[in-house]
């Protein structure tokens, strides 16, 4: 269940408008004229308006000024693809720890143009929604939050526990977002959340204790990195508290270090909600923020003077920052510096200047989840896949499968026909999951048995998001809550919000605060696309209630109150794929039972397979295995840290029959982050890390599979055994045996792993010179020779150790890697430079930046393959 702040403001959000070009009654004011100086502009626009004005020009939910033509703005998403508004399609790419995995910020950057072509082509000649609202420019996107533990719930959303493969792939997505126009930004980009938001569980009261030099050496890398050289517009900062003050009010993590030090020119916000979260008396309501200000006023005005925050996304800056300001809380040029700060990227964006000036203007609408955008859907998935094992099986490695030589194959596991996108994802056109991929792969010529998972096939299961298309600002599924202080559910709701799913079980309380006395009710509302058509099983489990479940207005269930007793109603419900279905569940309180209990779920069709449940006997029947495991969004996403260790419950001993049945068995397993098996890796032949794929993942995973993709993904992560080899969870220590650089045990896989259907060999590492400048550049060169027959990409890493003494030491640090693509029999040379600079580690005794005298270079194809080395002394 959410916390009573976030499901508040979701929905607000919901309500919130766009981005839209200015109304027709645009006065003649020097603002509008687009042949000025922005300065100068802003300077015209900021004296004409009053501060409620701006307040509500620096917020979400608001209405714009209308007397000066200025219609309200909203961001979007865009972590993976365009994601907002979401009733148009758009292109879905893998999600972020698969684009991390192709090791290639070429690719990344040539996706960023994508999204944002999709963006432009949407603003300017998609649908026009109500109020004149248009499709969003600015982006709350990418998410560089180090992946420094995997259980984490949003390790999917990150780029790896890496700064350098983290910040390097973020600024490529920067740059292909914001383009490279002269004058205007094709969209602004977001990076969040700033800084250490790594737990879900406690993230809008959790603290960061970080060392400085933890912080400039770890933890703040990428965000500088897509400042200084991807000229990032926008930084979120996050809910956490670090060093004990929160993000929001950190004048030193913000105007000190952002602003002062790195040069952000941008504008900064908060997470949502999280200047609200400071006030005390959340805890009252059963939520628990950081409970330090009085008042909502006292909040905004600590943020506006800590002159940290720029754009807010509640009402607070429109009403308490503005009561604020006319008491002299707050004096009148901090609260301009943010209006002006967040105004300046507006108009970067030109979207304050006639239309026809944008370079973009033409971009049509139709290239929205285009075949040419899919294609590179494709590309980055096939470049995502990490090959993770391939022993023999009769002495010969099972991947790829030889088509030719197979006439049965069984594709089985729970997300064999799914399409596993992640967590802000837009709407594609025609996504393609694993079993699809593989039937058309396959075509006539091989006989496909496919059996449905049947994982607790009587129980109940919460609608996935993957199918709710009711969302928050946020990308995430939700239902919409209304509350009554009425045992029917009639007549206008006392309080609203939104909740994840319906699933309550209250003991002596109300659904909402609001609500007292005997008699009370809920109604819960989301809309749903189904992937797959059939005779669904709705269900509602309740208990001291009776509850009602309808289906587009038509009543489904009635279920009436039966004291003292748990009890279920299940009923079946067709339903046709891809068809929009609203449903609503009405749970109406009227008895003095101190129990309340309401639980929605609903079982999938059952598929008219003869196998079906019998992955056993289609195994004995197959040539060969396919087994699409793993988890989903389901155990790991925005506000869910994972609790599932490995693979879930049932999986691995499924495995174990199968592969005794049939040894010719493929795992493909599918996560945002690592699944932590060592029995996969000790019985499973064949392993494939196939990520949340995007919409081209079933293709991308056919063609890997069959051997028309050679994968050359490697992990942006360490894949630890057990999570007990890992330090407690809010421990942000990485020295404590945290990600490659420090982790002091055997891996499942080490960071940079990733094998291929050829063979590499890596020989003449050159350095130009082993005594180098301060101020200069290591150059180096290595030969990589194909001496396999297929041909093949490779990542060449090149990792440096200390060698001489200094605290925290790292046993090795990424600095440097490229991906190259070798014919089978060829070589190619690859070149490679270091800024000696960026060897320099953090002395706490000066509180600048140091270098050593003397450095070991490591090259390799994985942090724990590196087999050549030389050394370099500065001089």
């Amino acid at each position: 269940m959410k916390s009573k702040l976030a499901t508040a403001v979701s929905a607000a959000l919901l309500m919130a408008p766009a981005w839209a070009n200015v109304s027709d009654n645009q006065p003649d004011i020097p603002f509008f004229d687009h042949t000025l100086p922005i300065e100068e502009r802003l300077d015209d626009i900021t004296a004409r308006l009053t501060n409620e004005e701006k307040g509500h020009m620096l917020t979400l939910w608001n209405e714009g000024v209308p007397r000066m033509g200025m219609l309200a703005f909203e961001p979007g998403e865009a972590l993976h693809g365009l994601a907002s508004p979401r009733h148009n399609v758009a292109t879905v790419f893998p999600q972020s720890t698969m684009l991390a995995s192709m090791w290639d910020p070429a690719l990344m950057k040539r996706i960023g143009d994508i999204v944002s072509d999709e963006a432009r082509a949407q603003h300017h000649h998609g649908p026009v929604m109500p109020r004149g609202r248009k499709g969003p420019l600015m982006f709350w996107s990418p998410v560089i939050n180090i992946a420094r533990d995997p259980r984490w719930g949003r390790t999917q959303e990150a780029y790896g526990e890496d700064p350098l493969l983290n910040g390097i792939k973020a600024t490529a997505y920067v740059q292909g977002l914001q383009g490279d126009h002269p004058k205007y930004l094709k969209t602004a980009a977001g990076a969040k959340h700033f800084v250490a938001n790594n737990e879900e569980h406690n993230r809008f009261n959790g603290n960061a204790d970080i060392s400085e030099k933890q912080l400039r050496e770890y933890y703040f890398p990428a965000y500088k990195q897509v400042v200084q050289e991807g000229d990032a517009k926008i930084i979120m900062t996050a809910y956490n508290a670090l060093n004990g003050e929160p993000a929001v009010t950190n004048t030193w993590l913000v105007k000190d270090v952002l602003r002062g030090e790195w040069g952000f020119d941008g504008f900064v916000l908060g997470d949502y909600g999280s200047v609200m979260m400071t006030r005390k008396g959340w805890g009252e309501r059963g939520y628990i923020g950081h409970e330090i200000y009085d008042t909502y006023k006292d909040a905004a005005a600590a943020v506006m003077n800590a002159e940290t925050l720029d754009f807010d996304n509640t009402s607070l800056f429109r009403t308490d920052l503005v009561q604020a300001i006319e008491e002299g809380m707050v004096p009148q040029e901090k609260f301009d510096r943010a209006f002006k700060n967040t105004m300046r990227v507006s108009l970067q964006l030109g979207m304050w200047d006639p239309e026809e000036l944008s370079p973009w203007k033409d971009l049509a609408f139709d290239i929205m989840a285009s075949d040419a955008h899919k294609a590179v859907a494709l590309e980055a998935a096939e470049k995502g896949m990490v090959l993770l094992q391939n022993e023999p099986v009769a002495e010969q490695p099972l991947l790829p499968l030889d088509k030719s030589a197979i006439k049965t194959v069984a594709v089985i596991g729970p997300n064999a026909d799914m399409v596993n996108f992640g967590t802000y994802s837009g709407n594609p056109r025609d996504p393609i999951s694993p079993l699809q991929g593989i039937r058309d792969y396959l075509g006539d010529d091989v006989e496909v048995l496919y059996v449905p998972w049947a994982e607790n096939e009587d129980e109940l299961q919460t609608v996935p998001m993957d199918n709710i298309v009711l969302l928050d600002n946020q990308g995430l599924g939700i239902w919409r809550a209304e509350y009554y202080n009425n045992g029917q559910a009639a007549g206008k709701p006392i309080a609203s919000d939104n909740v994840a799913d319906v699933n309550f079980d209250w003991l002596d309380t109300y659904p909402h605060e609001s609500q007292n006395g005997r008699h009370y009710s809920a109604r819960y509302t989301t809309q749903i696309v189904p992937s797959v058509g059939g005779d669904y099983t709705f269900g509602v489990e309740y208990h001291g209630t009776e509850a009602k479940v309808s289906v587009n207005g038509v009543s489904v269930i009635d279920a009436h109150h039966r004291k003292g007793q748990d009890h279920r109603e299940i009923r079946p419900v067709r339903l046709e794929a891809n068809q929009t279905y609203e449903i609503e569940v009405v749970s109406m309180r009227s008895t003095n039972e101190g129990k309340h209990q309401v639980r929605f779920g609903w079982q999938l069709p059952k598929q008219d397979d003869t196998f079906e449940g019998g992955e056993l006997e289609v195994a004995k029947q197959a040539d060969a295995v396919i087994a699409v495991m793993g988890i989903s969004v389901k155990y790991e996403r925005e506000a869910y840290d994972r609790t599932v260790e490995g693979l879930p419950p049932g999986q691995e001993e499924m495995l174990a029959s199968v592969l005794k049945a049939n040894p010719n068995t493929v795992v493909v397993l599918q996560s945002g982050s690592s699944i932590e098996s060592p029995w996969l890796k000790d019985n499973v032949p064949a392993i494939l890390q196939s990520w949340y794929p995007g919409e081209q993942g079933g293709r991308a995973i056919a063609n890997t599979l069959f051997g028309d993709n050679n994968p050359g993904g490697k992990l942006p992560l360490t894949w630890v055994r057990s999570w007990g080899d890992l330090p407690p969870f809010n421990d942000y220590d990485i020295t404590n045996g945290r990600t490659y650089m420090h982790f002091d045990k055997e891996p499942l896989w080490a960071f940079g792993h990733g094998l291929s259907y050829t063979d590499f060999k890596m020989d003449k590492l050159k350095l130009k010179s082993n005594k180098v400048k301060q101020d200069g550049t290591i150059d180096l060169s290595v030969r990589v020779k194909n001496t396999g027959k297929v041909d093949g990409d490779e990542v060449v890493q090149v990792y440096v150790v200390d060698k001489f003494d200094r605290s925290d030491k790292p046993k090795q640090r990424l600095k440097a890697f490229e991906r190259v693509s070798v014919k089978a029999g060829k070589s190619e040379t690859v070149k490679l430079s270091i800024d000696v600079a960026d060897l320099a580690y953090w002395d706490e005794k000066t509180k600048d930046w140091a270098l050593g005298d003397r450095y070991e270079i490591r090259v390799g194809n994985a942090s724990d393959n590196t087999t050549l080395s030389d050394t370099v002394r500065l001089k």
